[in-house]
């Protein structure tokens, strides 16, 4: 190991072990998106000798379905695997009221519908199973020079407003992209085909953050998913009169927290572009 990666991998070790000595938990989660910051915190912790008890990979049924399948393919043979599935709450929303529409309280609701809310059922369900006492700490790969507000403002962990038994350790506060980055090649972790070619992980297309642009680029490379979406935005415009990424007419209310841990490279780029 060269001295390099020796001290990012103590600050990692310091971070989680300051979390174990504040929160004492019963249980540890690797956080896993299938993008590459999550693959480096799982790597680094699984390279600490933690012990993980469940991998948690959030499906929001929205994004590219083959980011899904690389994370059941590469983690699911890990150990015990979960998946918080949004099912067909993205579908029913937009046929019920339309897209989210577009912008930083939009994609706090989105969140909550598509994220927050099943991933928080999936812990319960799975880890907490009707127990008191219950503290998961939740490993994930939010990088503090992701952005010049994380820098101002990453903790290195934080509970979970709404389940406070649920505690967000970001394992790789100090590392650069290019840590990460060099990090992974050492260590020939596996990397999602979808985050080479998008350079996010994709598994969230929500509409709310992403671009036109952005959206053109995922469905070349992707038709199947962007059949999907026009076939759905189709229907969305009969019903509601706007489609994916465009402003909703009546928009969605602000959001008092902006907590979404599961969002980061959203985020990131919500907040810098409002300040």
């Amino acid at each position: 190991m060269s001295d390099k990666y020796h001290a990012k991998i103590a600050s990692s070790s310091e971070i989680v072990k300051k979390a174990i000595e504040e929160y004492n938990p019963t249980h540890i989660v690797s956080m896993v998106s299938g993008g590459k910051d999550s693959a480096a915190s799982d790597q680094v912790a699984r390279e600490l000798g933690l012990k993980i008890d469940f991998v948690i990979h959030g499906n929001t049924r929205c994004g590219i379905p083959e980011t899904t399948e690389f994370v059941r393919d590469v983690y699911g043979r890990k150990g015990e695997y979960v998946e918080a599935d949004a099912g067909t709450a993205y579908e029913d929303y937009v046929l019920r009221k339309g897209f989210f529409g577009k912008g930083i309280d939009a994609h706090g609701f989105a969140y909550r519908v598509l994220k927050a809310t099943p991933f928080r059922k999936a812990v319960s369900r799975e880890i907490r199973r009707g127990k008191r006492g219950v503290r998961v700490l939740l490993l994930n790969g939010a990088r503090k020079d992701e952005s010049e507000n994380r820098k101002k403002n990453l903790k290195l962990y934080r509970a979970d407003p709404a389940s406070p038994g649920n505690i967000w350790v970001n394992i790789i506060h100090d590392w650069s992209q290019e840590d990460r980055d060099e990090y992974l090649e050492s260590r020939q972790t596996p990397i999602n085909p979808v985050a080479k070619a998008l350079c996010r992980s994709g598994e969230c297309m929500c509409g709310t953050m992403q671009t036109a642009e952005e959206r053109v680029e995922a469905a070349l490379i992707y038709p199947k998913w962007g059949e999907w979406l026009i076939d759905l935005e189709k229907e969305a415009l009969k019903l509601h009169g706007f489609g994916w990424g465009q402003t909703a007419p009546k928009p969605a209310k602000s959001q008092a927290d902006q907590f979404a841990p599961m969002c980061k490279d959203c985020m990131a780029r919500g907040l810098e572009d409002a300040e």
